[in-house]
C-alpha cells in the first residue's frame, strides 16, 4: 500500500534545504534539539519528523508545511528569495537616502563653520 505522505520525499526536501544553505546535519540537529542520528533518519526518509520538528524546520527555513510535506507552496512564505531581493532593494534605498542625508549635514556643518569663522574675524 502506497503511503499518502512519502517519508523519502519529505526527507529529500528537508535535506535539500539544509544543503542549499550549506549547513551540516549536526548544526540543524542541534537547532532542532535532536540527535544527529535521529535527524539523519528523517533526511534518509526512515522516519517522519514530529509535528514539533516539522514546525521548527518550517520556521527555520521560512517554508510552509505544505511545501515540506507535499512539495507545493502554501499561502505563507511562498518565495523567500523574492522577499530577500525586496529586502536588499529596500536596504540599498535606505543606504542611499542615509548617504544623501550625511552629505547635506556635512554641507551644513561647513556653512556653520564658515559663518563662525567670518563672525570671529
Amino acid at each position: 500500500m502506497q503511503e499518502i505522505l512519502s517519508k523519502k520525499d519529505i526527507g529529500d526536501r528537508i535535506k535539500d534545504l539544509r544543503l542549499e544553505n550549506g549547513l551540516s546535519q549536526s548544526f540543524i540537529a542541534e537547532i532542532l534539539n535532536l540527535s544527529r542520528s535521529n535527524y539523519s533518519q528523517i533526511e534518509l526518509g526512515n522516519q517522519y519528523p514530529s509535528f514539533h520538528t516539522l514546525h521548527s524546520i518550517a520556521r527555520y527555513y521560512s517554508k510552509s508545511y505544505e511545501w515540506l510535506l507535499h512539495g507545493i507552496s502554501g499561502t505563507q512564505n511562498e518565495e523567500p528569495t523574492v522577499r530577500v531581493d525586496l529586502l536588499i532593494k529596500d536596504l540599498e534605498s535606505t543606504l542611499k537616502s542615509f548617504t544623501n542625508s550625511l552629505a547635506k549635514l556635512e554641507q551644513e556643518l561647513v556653512q556653520i563653520k564658515n559663518k563662525r569663522t567670518e563672525a570671529t574675524s
